[in-house]
């Protein structure tokens, strides 16, 4: 292999491998506070996992009416694949996401490159993977993160959407995309933006370029197929449950409410803008450039800018109008802002190429700088003051938790995540786990927070007035306890 060779491989894989590094080196690190208006860092980690952990333990996925493998079922496979090799455990959960996370910014540096160049390429994958967001939820047992892999990869795809065997590269978008639906289905308005955005720069110029798109919906389409005939059909009442599980996102029913969240997002959006203020601002001085300097581009950028676009605008439209918006939501549309960065880095490179090198210098180290520092700040911040707490409370609860009890409480599938025992997330509004489950489902243990008591306590009050605190710790905002009941 020539030295040169060896550079191109290298030069992308440097910002990849020291993002693994430094997220791996904090995995056990608990999720900082603040950070979001959701408590979801305290919870949804072990609500997704959940499946994976009861199919390893267990060997079924589902111990109750709690069924959420079926809506993400390429993330719990990879969970369940990393649990059957390295044991249960919150360390081991994460360890997909980190891996995803830097694979997203290899993609990034690499797969830009022959569209861009190795300078705008390597902006890029920086921008990326020093995001406060990234840095935040990219060693997170998340789903956002291969979410973020799949568009990325499906939309880096379409770089080929104009060169020979565009219908092959077309198909591997499309699984890269399916990938990234099959993970969280609401990774499908983000792929509808990125076809329609590549379908109205390209199509009507491009016959390569029609042969990619009919290759990527041909590919999401027979994916979406094998899942229905799969899962699909044998589970509709358990992913019922499912729909019923998610956060509610009612759409506004009169003009005035439509003009109001549209009006209100950029106040009530969990800092979500201000977060990704640096790759926004990136973004948008991409866009507005490939858009004014269009009939200049090569057919190959013009897909590239097209894809990034189209999902990022039908990525934002579906965040304006729902009513629920933890900023996490953002995570997968910033690969597409990396990119357009990338792109407007490309074109401003162009215009002032002829400036001296010194002067040049200046400007990209101030750029880069622009990028990287805020997020890298935060993530110092947030690694000095944060616990590494869970990975042994963990390790406690399972020691106390006999093998074959059964645990209720939110805080159940988290705490209790590596005892062999059934752990219940009980959710009567959306007829998941009800009904007595003290009677039902000899329900002796709870896993709550201070103050809190199951459902069934009412009918019990004599066993629920005898129980016996086994554990206490801080988590998040509030103290969770780990009860036993006669």
């Amino acid at each position: 292999m020539t030295v040169r060779r060896t550079t191109e491989l290298l030069v992308p894989l440097a910002p990849a491998l020291v993002l693994f590094v430094v997220l791996a080196a904090f995995v056990a690190v608990d999720p900082p506070t603040g950070f979001t208006s959701s408590s979801s860092p305290f919870t949804d980690e072990a609500w997704d996992i959940i499946n994976a952990r009861n199919f390893v333990l267990f060997g079924h996925w589902s111990t109750d009416d709690w069924n959420l493998y079926l809506l993400n079922f390429p993330f719990s496979v990879s969970e369940a694949a990393m649990f059957s090799v390295a044991g249960v455990g919150i360390v081991q959960a994460r360890v997909i996401s980190i891996v995803a996370t830097a694979l997203t910014v290899y993609a990034l540096g690499a797969g830009l490159r022959p569209a861009l160049g190795r300078g705008p390429a390597l902006m890029a994958a920086l921008a990326f993977g020093s995001a406060a967001l990234v840095l935040y939820y990219g060693r997170l047992a998340y789903l956002e993160p291969l979410v973020g892999l799949g568009v990325t990869v499906g939309t880096l795809g379409a770089i080929r959407a104009t060169g020979p065997s565009s219908g092959r590269w077309g198909l591997l978008s499309g699984l890269a995309l399916a990938l990234a639906i099959g993970t969280k289905p609401s990774a499908l308005f983000l792929s509808i933006g990125l076809l329609v955005g590549v379908a109205i720069v390209l199509g009507r110029s491009s016959a390569a370029a029609r042969r990619w798109l009919v290759g990527a919906v041909v590919a999401i389409g027979l994916a979406g197929l094998t899942w229905l005939v799969v899962l699909g059909l044998e589970h509709r009442l358990a992913i019922g449950g499912d729909l019923r599980i998610w956060a509610s996102e009612p759409l506004a029913t009169t003009l005035g409410g439509w003009v109001g969240r549209v009006l209100g997002f950029p106040f009530r959006n969990d800092n979500m803008l201000i977060l990704a203020a640096p790759l926004l601002i990136g973004a948008a001085g991409g866009a507005v450039l490939a858009i004014r300097r269009r009939d200049a581009l090569s057919p190959t950028l013009r897909g590239l800018v097209g894809a990034a676009i189209g999902s990022l605008v039908l990525g934002f439209a579906v965040l304006v109008i729902v009513p629920y918006r933890p900023n996490r939501y953002e995570v997968p549309l910033l690969p597409a802002m990396a990119i357009l960065t990338a792109v407007a880095w490309s074109l401003i490179t162009e215009v002032l190429g002829h400036w001296s090198p010194n002067r040049w210098r200046a400007v990209r180290a101030v750029v880069v700088v622009g990028l990287v520092l805020p997020g890298v700040v935060m993530f110092s911040g947030w690694m000095r003051v944060t616990p590494g707490s869970l990975p042994g409370i963990q390790a406690e609860v399972a020691s106390i938790i006999p093998p074959g009890a059964a645990v209720e409480g939110i805080y159940a599938p988290l705490f209790a995540m590596r005892a062999s025992a059934v752990t219940l997330v009980s959710r009567p509004w959306a007829g998941i786990n009800t009904g007595d489950l003290y009677a039902v489902r000899d329900v002796r243990w709870y896993i709550g927070a201070t103050g809190t008591r199951p459902g069934w306590a009412a009918s019990h009050p004599n066993e629920w007035a005898a129980r016996e605190e086994r554990l206490c710790a801080p988590w998040g905002s509030t103290s969770v306890c780990v009860w036993q009941v006669p």
